[in-house]
């Protein structure tokens, strides 16, 4: 029995039980791999936060609801922006070392400062290109000082564990499964907190690490938890596009802050015209346009030109992203990034209020994996990572001004699981991303979307079919049945909104007033379907 039990442990569920900790409470901290885990390890941009004379929260305010496209909550985002200096004094506190500032002393900040897309000025903190690998190394150190704090690695949750009480439910911790071992064990927590993150890994390209494949949006739902606005997967504008590289690599926001200029092949500037910013445009306008282009023209990829600043100051701010494309063969310094979308953040997901509460009492979510409200229908630049640190802390603090009694664990079933085998499931894993990628990406049609849809129940129905048969089940199959059953969410809603509307472009619904002007030039470009 836990006070705590934190699922996830990127930025979000570290923040989480170091301040549960500082209050006194017994915290376990479970991660699906091993530390550092998760899609906050590669975050390069910053953090986002009002630090400059020159910036304000209401222009901060202004320019997430600019890119949120009218589906913002407008007091969420007050919540996260106006908390940001105070979040910002807590991480430092905790030892994140960010960038210092040389230029900007004379405006009393201590901080360099990025600025990225749909930003009105500079206002990123960041670690040189590695901000999120910083802020891992500092709070996983940080946690390593709690006595309070327990951290278990390679646990893959299978569900909730939720009690009546009186005319409700609640929340009493989770089923686990050890994914070396299948040993399946249920963990009793007085509150929890999932902070499972984002669902990159449901398409084929993606930027996220494999653990990514929205397991907390499929267990809450299970649950009967909320979900809202899960088809607004936001697609990054530039992953570098390198065929030859095992793993995907995102190309930070800040390079096109830092200058960098989006070409075609033909060395045109293609983002003219599409929108006041250009290359600096919100990213959903940026990946449709890199999108409408390469449909246009033929090619695979498109170019961000970033060579006409000094060698040097490239290899200063963004020293990982020179040696990343190096590796592929390619001097930023000297030649263009060949660049395509990929999957990248989640905007919805599990329904939370201002105080990271799920409808369910003792079930918390904050980070990605949950719907706060302050994205809408697309993020803002660098928000993220303050959201999930703004939002963990909130969760904290009204668990601790609303603690959980004391209670009886219910008596649990438990069936282990085996590890190996399941090679079924793999496949088809990899045959629900295709799906995915080709009929809900950065641009939709309804008779596309519902053509997934019918693809994903054949898959559905294999799924169930297999959990119902007596016997062992594999962890692929679990891991493929929360795949698939949010995959199947998402297609679902995607189909409801019959709008475009930030990341959602569907070409049967055009005419949103707020973004019509920047999909009328994708309209117009022949499509190959």
């Amino acid at each position: 029995m836990y006070d705590i039990l934190i699922i996830g442990a990127g930025v979000s569920g570290l923040s989480a039980a170091l301040a549960a900790a500082e209050k006194g409470f017994s915290v376990l901290i479970l991660t699906k791999g091993s530390r550092p885990d998760g899609s906050s390890n590669y975050a390069q941009g910053g953090i986002a936060t009002v630090s400059s004379p020159k910036d304000s929260f209401q222009l901060h305010i202004n320019d997430t609801l600019e890119a949120g496209d009218g589906l913002c909550k407008k007091g969420q985002v007050a919540i996260l922006t106006k908390n940001g200096p105070a979040t910002i004094r807590e991480l430092v506190k905790w030892g994140v070392q960010f960038t210092a500032s040389h230029k900007n002393e004379t405006d009393g900040i201590p901080f360099d400062l990025h600025l990225e897309g749909g930003h009105s000025c500079k206002r990123i903190l960041h670690a040189a290109d590695l901000t999120g690998k910083e802020m891992m190394r500092a709070l996983l150190l940080q946690v390593k000082k709690e006595k309070n704090i327990e951290f278990l690695e390679n646990r893959f949750v299978k569900d909730l564990i939720i009690s009546k009480r009186g005319a409700g439910t609640h929340c009493d911790g989770a089923v686990v499964i050890h994914q070396k071992t299948g040993k399946v064990s249920a963990i009793y927590a007085k509150s929890t907190i999932l902070a499972t993150g984002g669902a990159g890994r449901l398409w084929l390209h993606t930027t996220n690490p494999a653990d990514s494949t929205g397991d907390g949006m499929a267990v809450a739902a299970r649950a009967g938890v909320a979900l809202q606005d899960i088809e607004f997967m936001q697609f990054h504008p530039t992953s570098l596009y390198a065929p030859e590289l095992k793993k995907s690599f995102l190309i930070s926001e800040a390079v096109r802050g830092f200058g960098g200029i989006l070409k075609n092949h033909a060395g045109e500037e293609f983002m003219n015209g599409v929108h006041p910013l250009r290359s600096l445009a919100p990213r959903d306008i940026v990946a449709r346009a890199i999108q409408r282009e390469m449909v246009r023209t033929g090619k695979p990829n498109m170019f961000l030109d970033i060579t006409a600043k000094p060698a040097k100051d490239i290899k200063t701010y963004f020293p990982n992203i020179f040696a990343k494309c190096l590796e592929a063969g390619i001097d930023i310094t000297k030649e263009w990034i060949p660049v395509v979308p990929s999957a990248h953040y989640m905007c919805g997901g599990v329904l939370v209020d201002s105080w990271s509460r799920t409808r369910i009492p003792g079930l918390y979510a904050c980070g990605e994996v949950a719907a706060t409200g302050v994205h809408g229908a697309n993020r803002l630049a660098s928000n993220s990572l303050l959201e999930s640190v703004v939002f963990a802390l909130r969760a904290v603090k009204d668990i601790a001004k609303h603690p959980t009694p004391n209670f009886t664990p219910q008596k649990i079933t438990l069936e282990d699981v085996s590890v190996s085998g399941g090679e079924i499931w793999k496949k088809k894993k990899l045959e629900l991303r295709k799906m995915m990628w080709e009929h809900c990406g950065i641009v939709r049609t309804t008779k596309s979307l519902e053509t997934g849809l019918e693809q994903i129940k054949i898959l559905e129905k294999e799924c169930l079919e297999a959990l119902r048969k007596p016997g062992k089940k594999t962890l692929a199959l679990l891991e493929f049945q929360n795949a698939v059953q949010n995959s199947r969410m998402i297609i679902e809603n995607a189909l409801r909104r019959k709008e475009s509307r930030g990341l959602h472009c569907i070409i049967n619904y055009p005419n949103h007033s707020k973004t019509t002007k920047h999909y009328n030039a994708f309209l117009k470009a022949p499509l190959k379907k």
